[in-house]
């Protein structure tokens, strides 16, 4: 007889959209987890033997080489052809067998007999405990899912709102906080005006920073490598030797300026000094 002419047994939907779409037709079980279909299926008319997989045999038919038992709508577990160990064998799978094994996961062999005995024991309806357990995990999951969710959608409205009140505090309703931080104790007062003393100041110095990055990347900067008494200068592809009295004028005053700072400062409409030997000057047209 073949198997998937049993009463309690059936293709899925899904299974067969995809036989369909591949034009095969699904004909019969692998013959490796067949006897165990078979006789699973006789003894518990009950049960119900959907076939979730397939592969192709060839002359456009296709195998079922897996199966999901149900039982009142509740799924007791899958009987499927698996490779482990350089062969195919037998793979019988609930949650209750993965808890009794080391390895998690489900029982496999190659004994067609061995598969039934494990089906028999081990598949049936879960027992209160079990609903219990599982209906635990659920709603822990849930909980955690939604409550994750809901903060991230609540994060990107606050951070929406705050983006907006950011800009019209720094934009136009400045002065409305200004006059507001007046009422505020004398320590905090002035803990907001160092700040924004500071803010404006750093903002200045970052334009500088920038004026000099666009002339560093557009090569239209020097760069001056101090070495001795002797000066490497390099503007675009063209690198020059100069020395004390060589040195162009409108170079020299600006280097000049340069030495008298710390490493990594930036003058405004001069260049910047890297560190004790490599300048970056700010050319003009004269220069």
């Amino acid at each position: 007889m073949n198997t998937l002419e049993l009463s309690n047994v059936e293709i899925s939907d899904k299974l067969k959209e995809n036989a369909a779409a591949h034009g095969r037709t699904i004909t019969f079980v692998d013959k490796l987890i067949d006897p165990v279909i078979q006789r699973l299926a006789t003894l518990n008319p009950l049960w119900r033997f959907v076939a979730t997989e397939s592969s192709y045999y060839g002359d456009n038919q296709s195998r079922v080489t897996a199966f999901s038992v149900v039982e009142h709508g509740e799924e007791l577990g899958t009987i499927e052809r698996y490779y482990h160990g350089r062969e195919y064998v037998i793979h019988v799978c609930n949650e209750r067998i993965g808890k009794d094994r080391v390895r998690r996961g489900g029982y496999k062999t190659a004994d067609a007999d061995k598969a039934i005995l494990k089906a028999k024991k081990m598949f049936y309806k879960l027992k209160p405990t079990e609903r219990i357990e599982n209906a635990v995990k659920a709603a822990n999951a849930v909980i955690a899912t939604q409550r994750r969710r809901k903060d991230n959608v609540k994060y990107d409205h606050e951070r929406t709102v705050r983006d907006a009140a950011t800009k019209f505090i720094l934009g136009t309703g400045f002065s409305l906080f200004l006059e507001h931080i007046e009422t505020w104790a004398e320590i905090d007062r002035n803990r907001i005006t160092k700040a924004t003393n500071e803010m404006e100041r750093i903002s200045i110095e970052m334009l500088t920073i920038e004026k000099v990055k666009q002339h560093f990347e557009n090569r239209t900067a020097a760069v001056v490598v101090k070495d001795g008494g002797k000066y490497l200068v390099k503007v675009g592809d063209d690198v020059q030797l100069y020395d004390d009295n060589s040195l162009p004028e409108t170079m020299r005053g600006k280097l000049g300026m340069l030495k008298l700072v710390e490493a990594e400062y930036f003058i405004e409409d001069v260049g910047c000094r890297v560190n004790d030997e490599v300048f970056v000057v700010l050319m003009d047209e004269e220069t």
